[in-house]
């Protein structure tokens, strides 16, 4: 009973920063003693690696929308420049007194550009899914592939392991 008494003497008797010192420690031991110790090397690799690549995953929208917006202000730059372009040159082409005949075959002409470029950015587009869904078909195959493996190894472990019981 008179160590009881000792120990809340000392502790009325501590100041604000002592008090707050020994309540970090104690927190600190806590959770240290609280932290699973990984198993083996492995899991110490799989559960960094695992937290890295969540990591570059979780950024993939934040680039996407980044080179997005990129895109969007350079097409949009693009575009502003020809009317820019359009709105000085009308006057000087309509000057020129050109035939409408003349202005249907030309008009005619970069119909048919526009046309073929907008195929070329059709097949250009079906070209990337193709080739995008081509490169998921082969990490499908090489996980298909490296598990098998795994499990080999694993069953070759096993086998080793029952020969040196």
């Amino acid at each position: 009973m008179a160590t009881e008494n000792t120990e809340i003497s000392s502790v009325e008797k501590m100041t604000k920063q002592e008090m707050a010192k020994i309540i970090k420690t104690a927190k600190r031991e806590a959770e240290s003693s609280e932290k699973e110790i990984p198993v083996s090397i492995c899991d110490v690799m799989k559960n960094n690696s695992s937290e890295i690549l969540q990591k570059i995953e979780s950024k993939f929208p934040t680039y996407a929308q980044l080179y997005t917006d990129l895109y969007t202000k350079y097409l949009h730059s693009i575009d502003d420049l020809y009317s820019q372009c359009y709105l000085s040159q009308k006057e000087f082409f309509d000057r020129l007194g050109m035939s409408k005949t003349t202005i249907q075959a030309y008009d005619d002409y970069w119909k048919s550009i526009n046309n073929m470029i907008k195929s070329q950015i059709d097949m250009n587009a079906n070209f990337a899914k193709m080739y995008v869904q081509f490169r998921v078909g082969t990490i499908d195959s090489y996980d298909k592939i490296a598990h098998l493996m795994m499990e080999n190894q694993a069953r070759a472990w096993n086998q080793l392991n029952s020969y040196n019981k």
